[in-house]
């Protein structure tokens, strides 16, 4: 358990909208954010949000999924290939994890895929043009989808790592009297000497 404090609360308790608000493991938290969308809250027992960002994320992530048919998240970086789009894709945590694997192994001739060819990368630009061809836009929607999915997800991290933002403060303004003796004090001319 985390014994620093800040303003007097422990250092995995926060203030939210007025109620003291417990991040528990704010660091296990955003690691499980990272692995699940919602994990992290539910971890924390902020069931709403988890539920919410659960559904919203992997909704996205499957419906760029579906739209590019199961191929526009995989993990290349070699001649054939700079995917770019795969670091944002990460994002969503263990949907990803068959495409890094492949990744990892890489594109060798002698490599078999190992979930099937499922989230593969292309052998050659051949196949990429083919895959482009036969699914229309919705490669290339796809890869959209998936990597905003990536980059809601990273915002969720950041929430279960650190709290709902607080809401902005608004600082008072001076009111016309005061401004004026202000400007009197230091010398200044105020509208009606002017």
């Amino acid at each position: 358990m985390n014994q620093s404090t800040k303003n007097g609360l422990p250092g995995d308790m926060i203030i939210a909208d007025g109620e003291k608000l417990n991040l528990r493991n704010r660091y296990f938290a955003a690691f499980l954010a990272w692995m699940i969308p919602g994990a992290g809250h539910y971890y924390q027992r902020r069931y709403l949000k988890s539920g919410l960002f659960f559904v919203c994320i992997l909704s996205s992530f499957l419906i760029g999924m579906l739209v590019a048919d199961r191929k526009c998240v995989y993990a290349s970086w070699d001649n054939t290939e700079r995917r770019w789009q795969f670091v944002l894709q990460a994002g969503v945590g263990l949907p990803v994890l068959p495409a890094a694997i492949e990744g990892w192994r890489g594109k060798a001739p002698s490599t078999q895929p190992l979930f099937g060819g499922f989230m593969s990368a292309p052998r050659s630009s051949t196949d990429l043009d083919d895959w482009n061809f036969e699914t229309a836009s919705g490669f290339d929607l796809g890869t959209l989808y998936t990597m905003v999915a990536g980059l809601l997800n990273i915002l969720v991290i950041f929430d279960a790592f650190a709290g709902p933002l607080p809401p902005p403060v608004q600082k008072p303004t001076k009111k016309k009297e005061e401004v004026d003796k202000s400007l009197g004090a230091k010398g200044g001319t105020t509208a009606s000497e002017s």
